[in-house]
């Protein structure tokens, strides 16, 4: 019988006691009624406070960061930020986003940099915006989209602050267009969307990739198959062939469901597949109820260790976002990408074919996903060790590993010898 999903989903998450591993960290989600109240400047969400280094020199680098919503907006900040920190140990960074609970909050507290809440509407989101950075004093902001990036840029403009913008796609989002000419530097994932903005403003350098899964090498598969099948038993790591499935960083109720009607036949009939599954958030509980349990499934809302991840897998299914193609073009993963078609400009469609004529990713489109076609695929993919070793070689070919390193020196170029403000 075919599951299907009811209308509305329940949005709960599971509760920690259910939570054996570290290795995934649920995000709670906003309710209805969260999504759509009024705006005021939120009392309960005041910025984290900025600790002072005593060991800092008076003018060491303080970069806000502006970021929200999607994942690919929120991780490429955060990449930056971990390499700028890297290069100038005693920098300082403050990210400006959605008040919490959200993505780029819970990441800000995992990774303990300062955090400050910029609220959905405009209005309050540009007086807030200016506030925290008036008082966080930077010297460069670094917008890399998201709600919360618009309002920071233009409360820069305001404060006479310069600023500069990173975008991952393969258009560039409006917010984009509109600020391009303002910024001091457009940095882009692709030399496509170029011709539509200021040339002499735009550097090419690709996406920034944290560095846990630049290094994901370094863990061994057997240490992380042992995290995420503990029940499968030592040395299950021998012949297996591992799936990823990425259902993007709030779900996707499509995928979800093809997977479900698939996942339990797949793993009987191929004794040496294993199925590491994130759901997203929104879907998680609605999964867990339907699947049954499998030693060789691993099941979770949200993976926030994604190099463990890729260190266990052969194959990636994903949805095609630009942030994930750049991680599976660093990891050097065959992949089949299934693109969102309802995103503005399209662009998971364009990045997915650009993925294919790069690398020779298998393309999904949601009219042909179902659970048949997507076991065909995976079947066809691990049943051809040339084609799984092609497609390896030429995602790593054309992968920017130091996209992150070379955007913080071009920014530090750019900015100069900081001086007190």
């Amino acid at each position: 019988m075919v599951a299907t999903l009811p209308r509305v989903l329940v949005r709960g998450l599971p509760s920690t006691e259910t939570t054996k591993t570290p290795v995934c960290i649920p995000i709670p989600t906003q309710s209805r009624r969260a999504r759509f109240r009024r705006c005021h400047l939120s009392r309960s969400n005041d910025p984290t406070p900025v600790p002072e280094d005593p060991q800092a020199p008076p003018d060491s680098l303080r970069v806000a960061f502006a970021c929200g919503g999607a994942g690919g907006h929120v991780y490429s900040a955060f990449a930056l930020a971990d390499e700028l920190h890297a290069s100038l140990p005693h920098s300082r960074s403050l990210f400006l986003g959605n008040p919490a609970p959200s993505l780029e909050s819970s990441t800000a507290a995992a990774s303990s940099y300062a955090f400050a809440p910029v609220p959905p509407c405009l209005p309050s989101a540009l007086l807030a915006a200016a506030l925290h950075l008036h008082r966080f004093r930077p010297h460069v902001l670094v917008a890399t989209g998201g709600p919360p990036a618009l309002p920071s840029c233009l409360a820069a403009l305001l404060l006479g602050l310069p600023f500069v913008i990173q975008d991952q796609d393969a258009g560039p989002a409006p917010a984009t267009r509109l600020l391009a000419p303002l910024a001091l530097r457009v940095f882009l994932a692709f030399n496509a969307p170029v011709r539509l903005l200021p040339k002499r403003k735009c550097a090419v350098y690709g996406n920034p990739v944290r560095m846990s899964i630049r290094n994901y090498r370094r863990v061994s598969k057997a240490a992380v198959m042992a995290r995420f099948f503990p029940r499968a038993g030592l040395g299950c790591e021998e012949g297996a062939e591992v799936v990823l499935v990425l259902a993007g960083t709030l779900g996707s109720p499509e995928i979800n469901v093809a997977v479900l009607n698939m996942y339990y036949e797949m793993l009987t009939r191929r004794k040496n597949r294993y199925l590491i599954w994130q759901t997203g958030p929104e879907d998680f509980c609605e999964m867990e109820s339907l699947v049954r349990g499998h030693r060789r499934l691993f099941l979770t809302p949200f993976l926030h260790e994604m190099d463990i991840a890729y260190a266990a897998t052969d194959v990636v299914v994903s949805r095609a976002g630009s942030v994930a193609c750049t991680e599976i073009l660093v990891t050097g993963k065959p992949t089949i990408l299934i693109p969102l078609p309802t995103i503005v400009d399209d662009h998971q469609t364009k990045n997915a074919y650009i993925m294919a004529d790069v690398m020779g990713a298998k393309v999904i489109t949601e009219d042909e996903l179902d659970s048949s076609s997507l076991t065909y695929i995976i079947d066809e993919v691990f049943g051809d060790e040339k084609l799984m070793a092609e497609m390896s070689q030429k995602a790593l070919s054309a992968a920017r590993p130091n996209s992150s390193a070379d955007i913080i020196r071009h920014i530090c170029s750019l900015i100069g010898p900081t001086n007190p403000t």
